[in-house]
């Protein structure tokens, strides 16, 4: 999967309009993983795993052409777990225990262009993959699952070529397993970052 993506968004990229204007970017944020339910066995636990915020970053590479962009991207975060209910019932705190995300994603951008104004307010959409690293408990395994993910925000112009980025997306991949049962997770991220155009 992880191949396909890049490869459809690079063939993508190639085939943009040639006023279209290539750019590279990075963000760094705070990232608030929800609780995830587990399900073993035909039983659901709701709230079964509780984290501390993390901290995710990404880099991505992308074309803008008027008020649309698309781009290639990479992310990273880890969550460390903060409580889990190992007895099913009462929720113990842990430590060693921790969720991690490997990203990489095709996003769409529309930037609302506002007239004479350094600020750029967008919303955004994207698909994917994750492959989650999950270490609870004794097991540690990794698993590669489909993910999207919905955001908005507002770029304010620096310079001619570089734009600033404060926003907010909604990271969420589908359940995974590991040796004892399945759980899910979606993670709320708060991001800033620069964008360089090389126009």
């Amino acid at each position: 999967m992880k191949k396909l993506l890049l490869t459809a968004l690079i063939a993508g990229m190639s085939a943009a309009p040639a006023l279209a204007t290539p750019y590279v970017s990075g963000n760094v944020g705070v990232g608030f993983l929800g609780n995830s339910d587990a399900s073993r066995l035909g039983i659901t636990i709701n709230d079964a795993i509780t984290y501390k915020s993390g901290i995710p970053f990404g880099i991505a590479v992308g074309v803008k052409e008027d008020r649309f962009r698309v781009e290639a991207a990479i992310g990273y975060q880890t969550n460390d777990v903060e409580k889990e209910k190992r007895n099913l019932i009462d929720l113990v705190s842990v430590s060693g225990d921790s969720i991690s995300f490997l990203t990489y994603m095709a996003n769409c951008y529309y930037d609302i262009n506002l007239n004479k104004s350094s600020v750029s307010p967008y919303v955004m959409v994207g698909i994917g993959g994750a492959s989650i690293n999950a270490k609870i408990d004794t097991s540690d395994e990794t698993k590669s699952v489909f993910a999207w993910q919905l955001g908005a925000g507002v770029g304010v112009k620096a310079a001619n070529n570089l734009t600033v980025d404060l926003g907010y997306r909604y990271l969420k991949p589908s359940k995974f397993k590991d040796n004892y049962a399945e759980y899910t997770g979606s993670s709320s991220n708060i991001l800033a970052g620069i964008r360089y155009d090389f126009q």
